[in-house]
């Protein structure tokens, strides 16, 4: 009895330390995979296009600067093949991006004060970004947009002061922009109108650049303004810098505009000694017509005109010809600019009128009766006609 107790309890001995020993041995774990942040990186900015691509803009941004944040932390390991400072660029120049295509929904939506947010922040990614594999030239590009575009979103949320701040970085960077003084010159003229800071603007550019486009633009916004003597010494200094065929153009046109016909056909005159094509001389001459017509000098219109419609014809230039000549009873005449006005407009009855007028008058009966005959059921000749037709009969 005893005996087999003990057995028993050696057995039990044996199973606890069995048990024991079992309880000792060590599970098998798998091991934790080794943080890879270039593949974490990779992987955050093929999502960033892919949120870009579907319109999702601010969740691109997310992603976009996750990727920039891995790639950083990817740098110290990584080598030359991995492009990690390129990637960055390419990420952070996405970032910009998007920002700057969210301010272009925001102003679509009127939102300007959104629309200004995301272009600074669009700005200050350009600015302070090194080129690695962009251009500096084409960074620059960048920043100059998008002060553009922020002086425009400004000028259309109506806050006109901080727009001439974006015009004037932007002139820092060029500061013969011909169209961002003239944008800057309008947003003083026509929506703070103050004449007085805009010319300004007009004037100290013309001063510095001494150019003649800039005397031009400061001329042309005086004409605008209505300041005759302004724009006039404007223009005169222009022609100091610049004396061409289109500055004599502009400047007999100026004068044309406010009834200086002697001063325009100064400057035609000029015009017509640069040789211009035979089109554009003959508008010239009918242009000295008209002025000496304003200033009362028959004869020389009519020798302004006849020369204009001898490289062109012209069946109006014509007409006023054929109508002079009529009055003045030189009939050949009548007959040779009533004919060129016909070639164009058959159908011209005062044309035919006279013609049929000066056939009569040159006893030419036959040519007479074909144009008159013509007219006897016209409204305005159509008596005249048939009272002459009596008189060839």
């Amino acid at each position: 009895m005893l005996k087999h107790r003990f057995y028993t309890i050696v057995t039990l001995l044996v199973l606890i330390v069995l048990s024991a020993c079992s309880s000792n041995q060590q599970i098998e774990v798998e091991p934790e995979p080794v943080r890879d942040p270039l593949a974490l990186a990779h992987e955050a900015a093929a999502k960033g296009a892919e949120l870009y691509e579907n319109g999702m803009l601010e969740q691109a941004v997310i992603a976009f600067n996750n990727a920039i944040d891995l790639f950083e932390e990817a740098a110290p390991l990584a080598s030359a093949q991995d492009s990690v400072a390129y990637n960055i660029e390419s990420m952070q120049l996405n970032v910009a991006k998007s920002h700057v295509d969210m301010a272009m929904e925001n102003i679509e939506m009127s939102l300007f004060d959104d629309a200004i947010m995301h272009y600074e922040t669009a700005l200050n990614i350009y600015k302070n970004h090194k080129p690695v594999r962009i251009s500096q030239e084409e960074l620059d590009e960048y920043v100059r947009a998008t002060y553009n575009n922020l002086a425009i979103a400004a000028r259309d949320a109506g806050q006109y002061e901080k727009a001439l701040t974006y015009y004037d970085k932007l002139l820092t960077i060029e500061p013969n922009n011909k169209e961002v003084l003239n944008a800057k010159f309008f947003i003083l003229k026509d929506y703070i109108k103050d004449n007085e800071r805009a010319f300004q603007v007009l004037e100290d550019y013309a001063e510095v650049a001494q150019e003649a486009s800039a005397y031009i633009m400061l001329a042309e916004g005086y004409a605008e303004a209505g300041n005759f003597a302004k724009a006039e010494a404007a223009y005169l200094l222009a022609e100091k810098l610049r004396s061409d065929a289109d500055m004599y153009t502009r400047i007999g046109n100026f004068y044309r505009a406010n009834s200086q016909w002697e001063k325009a056909n100064i400057y035609l005159e000029k015009l017509v000694a640069t040789n211009p094509e035979p089109s554009t001389l003959a508008i010239v001459y009918a242009q000295m017509g008209q002025n000496y017509s304003q200033l009362g000098n028959t004869a020389k219109m009519i020798e302004y005109l006849e020369k204009s419609v001898e490289l062109v014809p012209n069946s109006r230039l014509a007409l006023t010809l054929a109508g002079y000549y009529n009055g003045a009873k030189k009939w050949g005449k009548v007959i040779q600019y009533s004919t060129m006005v016909l070639q164009e407009e058959a159908n011209n009855s005062t044309a035919r009128m006279l013609r049929g007028v000066a056939y009569y008058q040159q006893k030419n009966m036959t040519a007479a009766k074909a144009d008159l005959e013509r007219l006897v059921n016209d409204a305005t000749y159509g008596t005249q006609a048939q009272n002459i037709l009596k008189a060839i009969k």
